[in-house]
């Protein structure tokens, strides 16, 4: 049998601060990931386990949990109950979906004059979010620091503090040109 990484690698939520709110933006894999299976397709060598994964979210008191990855994405990692699950915990689900190493298209765009109005006013009651991709760092680490921008950060400050959270995040000159054009106004 396969050992459960989420007993052996706890899910691991890395956060940065909003400045003036209280408020935290979590980045962290997919919870409950299971690249052994999925399509069938073996892709890496994580076996997490749902469950435990949503429970480290609900313990770090995040109140939105944000999936980035794509819809067939759920079957590939084989997390297709996350949503109905996260829910169950009383946790709010939101799906923006965004292409892997991509940078968001219409559909976020679209969705964010929404989605984006409730992180905000979940962020500035001091409130935590999460979000996740598939390993919670291109795309996790763009719209955290999307977010930091709309916050009033400058980018190159905002890519600063995400990557101090979570070396590694924002995977891509194009990802960092995106948030840049989220605040014209703001500079490095």
């Amino acid at each position: 049998m396969d050992p459960d990484n989420s007993v052996i690698f706890p899910l691991r939520i890395y956060a940065v601060e909003v400045p003036g709110t209280g408020g935290l933006i979590g980045m962290a894999e997919c919870p409950g990931k299971n690249e052994y299976t999925g399509l069938g397709i073996p892709v890496g060598p994580w076996r997490r386990d749902l469950d435990r994964d949503l429970r480290v979210i609900l313990d770090w008191q995040a109140r939105v949990l944000v999936s980035l990855i794509e819809d067939y994405e759920f079957e590939l990692l084989d997390v297709s109950e996350l949503p109905g699950k996260t829910g169950n915990l009383g946790i709010r689900w939101l799906h923006l979906p965004i292409a892997e190493g991509c940078i968001p298209d219409n559909r976020l765009e679209k969705a964010w004059d929404t989605a984006g109005k409730e992180l905000h006013q979940v962020l500035t009651d001091g409130g935590r979010i999460v979000l996740h991709g598939r390993r919670g760092l291109g795309r996790s680490g763009t719209i955290a620091a999307r977010l930091l921008v709309e916050f009033g950060m400058t980018p190159c400050a905002a890519f600063a503090a995400v990557r101090r959270a979570r070396p590694g995040a924002i995977q891509s000159i194009e990802q960092e040109y995106y948030v840049r054009g989220c605040r014209k106004d703001l500079k490095c």
